[in-house]
């Protein structure tokens, strides 16, 4: 949103309407006051309390020219722009869309310098307002596919997103077609990816958000079965064998085909087998492909054609999901957790207790994604320059993050505003969390 904009909407919510006749002067004093501002920054410098001289005469001088073009209420004209002028000169570099400093914006971009300790970081940021009925997030993947790639602007483009945020971690550095997430995803109440590790972004119906070390388990049934001899069981969704001995479910969200050239393949369509064979298999719009591989081979023996088949997702004791994961629609997995109850919880030992072993997550400096919700209920979508997750987890803190949790990072650390590019990745992306606002 550009600074001409951002004023406009300031100045027509707090003031109320404004004809088309006065229109075009009260844009161009929003473009001054973009350049005021500016020249606050650069020739003040940080702007303290010792300062109100200079706050009262801008605060009189845009009362009149803003009563002027049409406005009324001169203490609220001083109110709004004191609130601009703190958070531009006080912010420590703060230059947030304006839309942010009124109550019920629905979408911000903002950047800032936070001090952690004797360090300063560079972070960008999307703030969303979760209590907008208009504001919905969605998980999307890389060229609509588990396992596909894509720009991170692109995605947002394709799906019509106002704001866009890489997701979970990838096998980025792979040869071949299938570049698998690491995670758990969630897409529009279909689990399309299991993961096995780390913490889980959850969105319900009404933007609900929770930030949970949730585990899932895959179990299936023939013939409305799901005991033995009727049961079987899948490790994975979506997701190329690794090792001799796998057990996985590929459904239309891979694609055309499973990537599986080895084991045997029991095609489900329409929930009934259709066919069992070795190796490489397309995959049906209306049903999936059950894979089986090494010691898990023995599980095909459960199948036979024309049998009814299905499965479900339960979670890791084995208990049917309800309550808010009965509901969750969306899902990112990724981790680790960073901030719980406004408190920084992270630390070496909580990282390895939600299964990373990794230097760049456990010691290392690197780029870094992020999400939060702030105590005022706001998801802030972040993008820091290189900092250890501990100092990344005190930067979310700051921010006002009620709970918070990583997100790929490094080459993979992107962030996207209206369209442009606030924190460019070095890649293409397998996944991203969207942000969109209905009627723009």
């Amino acid at each position: 949103m550009s600074g001409e904009r951002a004023l406009e909407e300031l100045a027509g919510r707090a003031f109320g309407q404004y004809s088309a006749a006065v229109r075009p002067r009260c844009e161009g004093m929003a473009m001054m006051w973009v350049e005021t501002l500016a020249y606050v920054r650069v020739g003040v410098g940080v702007m303290s309390a010792k300062s109100p001289g200079l706050l009262e005469g801008l605060c009189k001088m845009t009362s009149r020219t803003m009563i002027g073009c049409g406005f009324i209420g001169r203490s609220a004209v001083c109110a709004a722009l004191v609130a601009l002028i703190v958070l531009a000169a006080l912010s420590g570099a703060g230059t947030e869309c304006a839309t942010s400093a009124l109550k019920g914006a629905s979408i911000a971009s903002g950047s800032q310098s936070v001090k952690v300790g004797d360090k300063a970081f560079q972070v960008n940021y999307v703030r969303v307002d979760l209590g907008d009925p208009k504001v919905r997030l969605r998980v999307v993947l890389g060229q609509d596919r588990v396992g596909g790639t894509e720009d991170l602007v692109s995605m947002a483009a394709r799906a019509g997103a106002q704001a866009a945020i890489n997701g979970t971690f990838f096998n980025a550095y792979v040869d071949g077609p299938y570049k698998d997430p690491v995670g758990t995803l969630i897409r529009a109440g279909e689990f399309v990816h299991r993961g096995a590790t780390g913490t889980v972004f959850a969105v319900a119906d009404g933007n609900e958000v929770r930030m949970e070390p949730a585990r899932f388990k895959i179990v299936g049934a023939t013939n409305g079965l799901w005991t033995w001899p009727g049961n079987w069981y899948s490790y994975w969704i979506n997701r190329t064998p690794t090792s001799q001995n796998y057990a996985g479910i590929f459904t239309p969200a891979r694609g055309r085909r499973t990537g599986a050239a080895d084991g045997v393949s029991v095609v489900v369509r329409d929930g009934a087998v259709t066919a069992i064979g070795r190796g490489e298999r397309e995959i049906p719009e209306d049903g999936y492909v059950i894979n089986l591989q090494g010691s898990e081979e023995g599980l095909a023996t459960r199948f036979a054609v024309g049998a009814a088949v299905e499965y479900k997702v339960v979670m890791s004791d084995g208990s049917d999901r309800t309550g808010f994961w009965g509901r969750v629609r969306e899902g990112l997995g990724a981790g680790p957790k960073l901030v719980s109850g406004g408190k920084v919880s992270y630390s070496a030992e909580s990282a390895k207790a939600e299964g990373f072993t990794e230097a760049k997550i456990l010691s290392m400096s690197s780029a870094r994604s992020g999400l939060a919700l702030t105590k005022d209920g706001d998801l802030l979508a972040v993008t820091c320059a290189a900092a250890t997750m501990a100092q990344f987890a005190q930067v979310m803190q700051v921010l006002g993050a009620r709970e918070a949790m990583n997100l790929d990072g490094g080459a993979s650390s992107g962030l996207v505003y209206e369209g442009k590019y606030l924190t460019k990745p070095g890649r293409a992306l397998s996944n991203a969390l969207v942000v969109l606002v209905d009627g723009q």
